[in-house]
């Protein structure tokens, strides 16, 4: 058992109501592999909190991920009946539920979610995107080929229509990936491809979202194309961070902010957002306060902030994003509490 295992364990033992703890070691033991061991932790929290839907969700994600689908349907319909009429309700709770009743071959289960996510996200624009997507998945495993691509052609040109708007952020990347499986299964490998790479790209460290995508390959009998598109993804990310990180070595720092600022807007993945964050920071450190360049710098920190407020290089950045802020004696941008800042001037 590693210390911080041990830790959280310990946590538990002496105070067994404290349910984050309940979380860390969950946390803990996913982190190395152990993911019967962190659903049983999330499982006994959930106990203790049986209304607390958030759990319940964590639940089923991390059942889903450790293919005990029964517990995830479980869990997930759970939430969903609770959260159905509340002004909590998801449609990632519908789709959720849907590709779990999918995944075990309960299609005709799926298909009436579907038709529930339907009723209760009538004329707004997400929900009947992610209406098209379940209902390609159920057509393609009730054998309707035509049905299928049908659907997944109107929610792409729906999906693109959302992106010129600017809302493609307010598609879970979950969903998302069930557009791109809804495209592979239909034969549409070009577009499967796309939203495939630009995901793995902004998530490369994450091992549950990659994941996640080797599964979609996976069940579509594509298990080599997803490791080879992967591994592009990958090289071409290593190329990038290179070339920015090279040019602070010969100490262009000027050249190496630029390339990193590139990076991270072309990829914004926790990497690149740090990197180019902390970049921006050490400039202006030497060079002096810059209020155009500093906001793109906190622009960088708050996207970096937003996938993981914890993460120890996140918080790293932000440290010398305080540093240097006091140093030209420039008010700090306060974050609240979801890792957003909160506008108050002094740029």
């Amino acid at each position: 058992m590693s210390e911080a295992e041990a830790f959280g364990q310990s946590l538990i033992d002496d105070f067994p109501e404290f349910i984050a703890a309940y979380d860390f070691l969950a946390e803990v033991r996913e982190e190395v592999g152990k993911l019967t061991e962190a659903q049983e932790v999330l499982q006994r929290a959930a106990m203790i909190s049986p209304n607390n839907s958030t759990r319940q969700r964590m639940v089923g994600d991390v059942a889903a991920r450790n293919q005990d689908l029964p517990t995830a349907e479980k869990a997930y319909g759970k939430v969903l009946q609770r959260r159905r009429n509340s002004s909590l309700r998801d449609i990632d709770d519908y789709t959720n539920l849907s590709r779990v009743m999918l995944d075990r071959g309960h299609t005709a289960a799926a298909r009436l979610v579907t038709e529930e996510l339907r009723r209760d996200w009538r004329g707004n624009q997400q929900g009947e995107f992610a209406v098209l997507v379940m209902e390609s998945l159920c057509a393609n495993q009730e054998g309707e080929p035509a049905k299928a691509r049908q659907a997944v052609e109107k929610a792409l040109v729906l999906h693109e229509a959302l992106k010129n708007e600017g809302r493609s952020g307010t598609v879970s990347e979950k969903l998302a990936l069930d557009l791109a499986h809804a495209c592979l299964v239909t034969g549409d490998e070009e577009n499967a491809r796309d939203i495939i790479r630009k995901i793995a790209a902004e998530n490369h460290e994450d091992r549950t979202m990659i994941a996640q995508v080797q599964s979609i390959y996976a069940k579509t009998g594509k298990e080599a194309e997803g490791q080879a598109l992967l591994a592009q993804v990958g090289r071409e990310i290593v190329e990038l961070n290179n070339r920015g990180v090279l040019a602070a070595r010969r100490g262009d720092v000027e050249g190496s902010v630029r390339l990193l600022m590139e990076a991270a807007e072309r990829v914004p993945n926790l990497q690149f957002l740090v990197n180019a964050t902390k970049a921006i920071f050490t400039l202006l450190e030497r060079k002096g306060w810059d209020p155009s360049l500093a906001r793109r710098g906190i622009r960088f920190l708050q996207l970096a902030q937003a996938r993981d407020m914890r993460n120890a290089r996140v918080i790293s950045a932000r440290d010398l994003y305080h540093r240097v802020a006091r140093k030209y004696g420039v008010a700090v941008v306060p974050f609240t509490a979801s890792g957003m800042f909160r506008s108050k001037g002094g740029f």
